[in-house]
């Protein structure tokens, strides 16, 4: 799992780096949504 570096730079001071851990736990969630509907749907398809 990579960190989505582009969005979220880690590297900033004071107050945005509250911002940014906030924020990199909303992302990290949505990813996790995101991954379990993709295999729900993969688990959809018929196996060939």
């Amino acid at each position: 799992m990579k960190p989505m570096q582009s969005q979220l730079p880690t590297e900033v001071t004071g107050e945005r780096r509250k911002i940014s851990r906030a924020a990199r736990r909303r992302v990290h969630a949505r990813e996790l949504r995101v991954r379990r509907t993709q295999k729900a749907t993969r688990a959809q398809l018929p196996a060939a």
